[in-house]
């Protein structure tokens, strides 16, 4: 008969205590690497993973596979989930929603769940830590990075260009005049950091200043975007140009551009961003910067299962470009 490994085999294997081993197996952030490293790897030669009822059983798949987002809610992450969820649906796999509500403890916690192989893998789309920690996090885990700016040192990284994304379309609005224009971010990320590089870059190439109050953040919901609008139009002097974070955003400073009687896009410009089918509901239409959602889904799906049979190489990066839909609003 088949013995399954335990805590005790692991502690032998290792040299340590038990009790070591157990504060390694539950993430329990009081151990030193060295100790951490010699169960990883006592772990790995034995075969031993815990269920989420504490059989120890044979290291085996559970096709479960995680994702990182911090609101379900927000637009652009339900239909990047959705669409992920239907790809890795395609290829036997079930993916796990963890919401995190911008918590870093949570976050954490995820990286324990992979690495006690609660699930098979991770997709991160939203973090609070740079690559190097979350590797340190995961251990042997694999994690992929979908949609946040990282640079593909350690972990594998599927992105937008948000900088060119911005900029081209700064670029467009300066095209048609506009010289007072405004651009709004969601909370102060590396993401949102490199679209307001690309804002930034666009003014100062065409010759224009560009000051730090042109940006506002903290503007993720349509009643942001709406409440964003009653300050600005209610004043006397408007931008005549505003890049959002979002086309919910968006939709709400049109509403409230409405209310104001300030007319889009004979006065104000503005562009959306993500493409959501909310976009070409608005009167008018809004101008917007598509994601590209498909091709970020069918790569990272299969970047994944490769990770998942054990191919193992350098990092992958890819990065990709998209341009302005021009509708009414812009």
């Amino acid at each position: 008969m088949l013995l399954l490994p335990t805590i005790i085999d692991i502690s032998r294997a290792c040299g340590l205590s038990k009790s070591t081993v157990s504060r390694v197996l539950n993430n329990h952030p009081h151990v030193s690497e060295d100790s951490r490293a010699k169960v990883m790897e006592a772990v790995q030669k034995l075969g031993y993973v815990r269920n989420l009822h504490g059989v120890q059983l044979r290291l085996q798949e559970s096709r479960n596979i995680g994702v990182l987002i911090p609101d379900v809610e927000h637009p652009f992450f339900s239909q990047l989930v959705s669409a992920l969820s239907r790809s890795l649906s395609s290829r036997g796999y079930r993916l796990v929603i963890y919401q995190t509500e911008y918590s870093q403890e949570y976050e954490r916690e995820v990286y324990a769940r992979l690495r006690c192989r609660e699930i098979d893998a991770v997709i991160v789309v939203y973090s609070h830590y740079n690559e190097k920690e979350i590797q340190e996090f995961i251990g042997t885990g694999v994690a992929i990075i979908c949609n946040e700016a990282m640079e593909g040192e350690f972990l594998d990284v599927f992105r937008l260009d948000e900088q060119d994304a911005v900029y081209q379309a700064t670029i467009y609005l300066l095209s048609k005049g506009r010289c007072r224009l405004l651009f709004g971010m969601d909370h102060k990320t590396l993401l949102q950091e490199k679209r307001w590089l690309g804002f930034q870059q666009a003014l100062q190439d065409s010759g224009e200043p560009c000051l730090e109050s042109q940006c506002h953040s903290g503007l993720i919901t349509m009643e942001d975007g709406y409440a964003w609008g009653e300050r600005l139009f209610a004043s006397t002097t408007w931008p005549d140009g505003i890049i959002t974070g979002s086309d919910y955003v968006a939709a709400g400073l049109l509403k409230a551009a409405e209310k104001h009687g300030v007319s889009i896009p004979e006065q104000v410009s503005v562009i959306g961003f993500d493409n959501h089918p909310v976009g070409q509901m608005t009167s008018p239409e809004l101008t917007t910067i598509p994601n590209c959602i498909p091709e970020m889904t069918k790569d990272v799906t299969e970047c994944l299962v490769q990770r998942l049979e054990g191919v193992r190489s350098a990092p992958l990066v890819r990065t990709y470009k998209t341009s302005l839909i021009i509708r009414q609003s812009g």
